[in-house]
């Protein structure tokens, strides 16, 4: 098959959809299949297809569709809000950019979020099937970052919530097949968006395995600490993700111990807001911030932890990645997480946003080596075949066809209709 995978915003990054790209290319060429990959650039700039020359600079197209799409705002929506503009004008561009490319030449093509599985389905030929894969809910998570910044619970008959839902459903509901990587997932989009559960399939995330374990090997320039147990979290700083709770279970920890260091790896806009409130807490010699790694799995080696204390997640590469490498993960109950994780078996899962539970899950595990060495055990050797790339790329290649089919079946009965009416 040749299929086309199309993202929204610029890859490659550091985050789940960029490494879930970057596996099921690897796994889909392995099986012999041509894949291509349409996003905007990392700076987002401009239009690429990474494997190919064509890249389209945003700028010769952003100014024309924003002058008639804000000339009908105006006329037919005034007041609408800037972040709704902004957001429809975003779309119209990669629209615009994705027909210019051609799409006509591909078998299947393979959207990675709402925004993108909307403009490729209003520009795609009729007989090119669609698939989506939904990492995460889009609305749900602006909404939980609204809450965590203070900012007061925002009412759902608002316009904003309005079109934040209309767009998790058109998103979830424009592709022939809709993937889920999670249960939690598919059961928010059919209790809270309506989105008919026989559109969703449930198709768990994985990852090349032997690589990883091999990667594990690698070295690193960071040292682990002489008497020190090292407690590792890798992950964006984002509001979603916890690091506030983490940091202030941390601060109890220090109040009792300092027989352990925390290895924060990963950047955001949050950084320096962290690393304030690290400070207040007296955490400098305890907790240091690494930046953006791209040695995480030889830093898992070294860690005797890995901690996750997400607010609102999917399924997490990281929890992953850490299974994959045995070791003890302690985790919050948010989203597709539980199903990661099997409690008191493969890992620990506390209460999300409960920083006193995550502390004594912290205490816990530091206080009982041998309670460390069987979760890290059980949880290597159930994620070794659950993750596999290759069953990944084998359930994707399965809904692949079935998009197919239904396009096909589709175009036929849409034929038909139309021979019926011509020969009236």
């Amino acid at each position: 098959m040749k299929i086309l995978i199309v993202c929204s915003w610029g890859l490659p990054h550091v985050g789940g959809v960029s490494t879930y790209v970057d596996q099921l290319r690897k796994g889909l060429e392995r099986e012999g299949h041509h894949v291509d990959l349409f996003c905007p650039t990392p700076d987002a700039q401009s239009y690429y297809v990474p494997s190919q020359s064509f890249v389209l600079e945003k700028n010769k197209i952003a100014p024309i569709i924003s002058e008639r799409a804000n000339l009908f705002f105006d006329q037919h929506l005034p007041g609408l809000d800037p972040w709704i503009r902004t957001s429809e004008i975003d779309r119209y561009c990669l629209e615009i950019a994705a027909a210019s490319w051609g799409l006509k030449q591909y078998d299947i093509i393979h959207a990675q979020d709402i925004i993108s599985a909307h403009a490729i389905s209003r520009v795609r030929p009729p007989g090119v099937a669609l698939v989506t894969t939904m990492h995460g809910c889009l609305a749900m998570e602006w909404f939980v970052k609204l809450k965590e910044m203070g900012i007061p619970e925002q009412d759902r008959s608002s316009l904003l919530w309005h079109y934040s839902a209309s767009r998790e459903y058109i998103g979830a509901t424009s592709s022939e097949v809709t993937i889920t990587p999670s249960n939690w997932l598919k059961q928010l989009l059919i209790k809270d968006f309506q989105v008919p559960a026989h559109h969703l399939m449930v198709a768990p995330y994985g990852i090349d395995v032997d690589h990883l374990k091999q990667t594990v090997q690698n070295s690193s320039n960071i040292t682990k600490p002489l008497g020190k147990k090292v407690i590792l979290c890798s992950a964006r700083f984002d509001v979603v993700k916890g690091h506030v709770h983490l940091l202030h279970a941390l601060g109890k920890l220090a109040a009792e111990r300092k027989d352990w260091v925390c290895w924060l790896a990963g950047d955001g806009a949050l950084a320096n807001e962290f690393k304030q409130l690290s400070q207040s807490l007296g955490l400098d010699q305890q907790v240091v911030f690494l930046g953006n790694r791209a040695d995480v799995p030889a830093l898992l080696k070294m860690a005797d932890l890995f901690v996750l204390p997400s607010l609102q997640d999917n399924q997490p590469f990281a929890v992953m990645e850490a299974q994959i490498a045995g070791k003890p993960v302690l985790v919050s109950d948010a989203g597709g997480i539980p199903e990661m994780v099997a409690d008191r078996l493969t890992g620990l899962i506390s209460e999300a946003g409960n920083h006193e539970q995550l502390y004594q899950h912290l205490k816990m595990t530091l206080d009982d080596p041998g309670l460390c060495n069987r979760l890290g055990y059980h949880a290597q050797v159930w994620a070794s075949k659950y993750w596999s790339l290759s069953a990944m790329t084998e359930r994707n290649i399965r809904i692949y066809k079935r998009a197919i089919q239904i396009n096909s079946q589709r175009s036929e009965s849409k034929n038909v209709r139309t021979a019926g009416m011509g020969g009236d």
